[in-house]
């Protein structure tokens, strides 16, 4: 097809015709005959004069034209200027909002199925909507995938009254109910949801259909040709996946990728034998460290020895052999685990209604309704003195690599993707691509401070917080854990210092902690992932103060999950600063290289306050956590593989 003038496109939108608009660039092509992003920016803006100039029913006319166009087996690329252009003036005429260039870059990444990194507050919420639209122009349906529902719910009411003057359905997916009650969200042109919730909802379909009864070969196919209704009864909630639009991508795909999508079922809430969980309790708290027991919290992992087997089973006669499921040394070592291993208000809550619950270590959320399997749950249970429940079973799983490997395609966006760019390509062959600010960082940068122990440092930050308070700046300390949250909340308790407190158990109130977050001399003490997607407005008096302090209280397992708090400094141009606060007693020191954090711990080289030269031990701190990222990566290599083994023998065996 020939090369289009920018003149030619703009009669085209005059007469409303889209399919006259679809073309190559007319400049900068790719050798695969697709144009660049830049070329594509170029043509977007070259036609906004135009599109300026149409009504709303114009608009509207266009968008339903587009839809033919795309639903005719036209390819994306070859309506996609056409498309941004619309959804970038009709998003001025009804959000309010006019799409920045490098908000157009980062849509174009996403449409173009690689993921967008665009720095914290550079409005990705407002980007999704340029590529959900276009990616739904084909009738497939779009799946917007967030890390939680209140992240859901708002990118779907903000997104939504801009879909329906478009002519676009959008839709809410519910959790927690019934397959029939989700189908019309799945027939919508564009759903919004959590992206586990996508995973379950595609187990439960594969579940139905596995319990469908079996029909002849053929035989659906024929009903069809023939027009005659379909005998199959299963009730499903998707109809195909399609493209998906991943929010925090890096999160979902690298952080949660250990964790499988599993569908688990009990046919009783409470345990038939709970005292054999409370008897290998009693046994584990009997033994002795490293002669029977052995202990590896680098790796989270324990054991027993020779000699811890040969005393577990002495006294064989106290053992409840009949109503074992397992070996019996399996329920020892599950309680050994919970007693040394998992950590309460750290891995797991007790809820107000005596149940334990999970809390994600990597967004510090509670994982509502997930159990650990193999009878660890039931350990845990044990060790809290809560009522022991009935182990659940497995009826489907599946891998997150595995199932975002099923859509047809994928695009995401992140402020933190650059460090994982290979593992991205390697499980999911998807390419990050940069987008450049719109305006230039004003971050500072603070030097790391480092103390001897967790006590000095936690009054260290006291006594900094209260400074800023009192000088109106607003701050944010990220904690690793629940635990450590509540410590330091305690802490500036004890000065009188107000602040708020967002953790695991506190985000229902999330979005209105949040919001609050950025007012003169607020101080938020949260969980590093908590309020991670939502927005931190600045008042006046905070921005002459310097902007959002941010206070990291340690390293995370990653350097990756650092910036994304660090990151919710000085956005979009704002000032802003952030400083890293760490200790020998710091679990990553702790984990990774104890001789060294005993030999931090017990220095005397140090101030008043307990604080040493940071460049005495800082390159230890970094180099630990490069060795958990280490770790954590082989470990999803080795989950990956195992799916991957395990699916290819299904296979085989069917």
């Amino acid at each position: 097809m020939p090369s289009l003038s920018p003149g030619i496109i703009s009669k085209a939108f005059r007469d409303y015709e889209p399919w006259g608009l679809i073309r190559q660039a007319w400049s900068d092509e790719k050798a695969d005959g697709h144009a660049t992003a830049e070329a594509q920016l170029q043509q977007i803006n070259e036609l906004q004069e135009t599109v300026a100039k149409l009504s709303d029913r114009r608009l509207q006319d266009v968008a339903s034209k587009l839809r033919e166009v795309a639903r005719s087996g036209a390819q994306p690329h070859e309506y996609l200027v056409e498309s941004f252009a619309l959804v970038r003036e009709a998003s001025r005429r009804i959000l309010g909002l006019f799409h920045y260039d490098v908000q157009l870059l980062g849509g174009l990444a996403i449409c173009n199925g690689t993921i967008a990194e665009m720095a914290t507050g550079e409005g990705k919420t407002l980007v999704q909507s340029l590529a959900a639209f276009t990616r739904s122009l084909p009738g497939n349906g779009v799946h917007v995938a967030t890390a939680n529902g209140y992240l859901a719910e708002r990118d779907y009411d903000f997104a939504k009254p801009l879909f329906d003057f478009l002519g676009t359905s959008a839709a809410l997916l519910p959790e927690r109910v019934p397959a029939a009650q989700k189908q019309a969200a799945y027939a919508a042109d564009v759903t919004y949801g959590t992206g586990t919730e996508f995973g379950f909802d595609y187990l439960r379909d594969q579940v139905e259909l596995m319990n469908e009864p079996p029909t002849k070969l053929g035989d659906e196919f024929r009903r069809e040709i023939l027009g005659l209704p379909s005998r199959r009864r299963a009730t499903l909630c998707q109809r195909g996946l399609s493209f998906v639009i991943i929010d925090e991508i890096d999160s979902v795909l690298i952080d949660e990728a250990a964790t499988p999508l599993v569908i688990s079922g009990k046919a009783d809430k409470l345990n038939p034998h709970p005292e054999i969980y409370h008897l290998a309790k009693t046994v584990a708290n009997d033994l002795e460290m490293d002669r029977e027991v052995e202990l590896d919290e680098r790796t989270r992992s324990v054991g027993l020895t020779a000699a811890g087997v040969e005393k577990i089973h002495r006294d064989e006669l106290t053992i409840p052999w009949t109503h074992l499921v397992r070996p019996w040394k399996t329920y020892v070592e599950n309680a050994l685990r919970a007693q040394h291993v998992f950590t309460r208000d750290s891995d797991y809550l007790v809820n107000s209604e005596n149940e334990i619950v999970i809390v994600d270590s990597f967004t510090g959320r509670v994982r509502e309704g997930s159990s650990w399997k193999e009878g660890l749950h039931q350990a845990v249970e044990a060790k809290e003195a809560v009522e022991i429940t009935a182990e659940s079973t497995s009826v489907a799983g599946i891998s997150r690599q595995r199932f975002y490997q099923l859509y047809d395609g994928i695009g995401g966006m992140t402020g933190t993707a650059s460090e994982s760019a290979g593992e991205l390509w390697r499980f999911y062959q998807l390419r990050v691509t940069p987008v450049p600010r719109n305006r230039p960082s004003l971050v500072r940068a603070l030097p790391t401070r480092i103390f001897r122990t967790e006590c000095e440092k936690f009054q260290a930050i006291a006594d900094d917080v209260r400074d800023r308070q009192q000088n109106g700046q607003p701050v944010l300390i990220g904690c690793r854990t629940i635990e450590e949250s509540e410590k330091l909340s305690r802490e500036l308790s004890e000065m009188t210092v107000p602040h708020t407190l967002l953790n695991a158990k506190t985000t229902g109130e999330e979005a209105a902690i949040i919001a609050q977050a950025g007012v003169s001399g607020a101080i938020t003490v949260a969980t590093n992932m908590a309020g991670r997607g939502t927005h931190i407005s600045l008042d006046d008096d905070s921005l002459a103060e310097g902007g959002l302090h941010v206070v990291a209280t340690g390293l995370e397992e990653s350097k990756r999950i650092d910036r994304q708090l660090t990151g919710r400094a000085a956005r979009q141009g704002q000032p802003g600063s952030y400083q890293f606060f760490l200790s020998g007693e710091d679990a990553l020191m702790v984990e990774q290289f104890p001789e060294e954090a005993a030999r931090l711990q017990s220095t005397s080289r140090c101030d008043a306050l307990g604080e040493v030269k940071a460049s005495a031990f800082l390159g230890q701190f970094e180099k630990a956590q490069r060795r958990t990222e280490k770790a954590r990566y082989e470990q999803r290599v080795t989950s990956f593989l195992y799916n991957e083994n395990l699916n290819e023998s299904k296979q085989t065996l069917s």
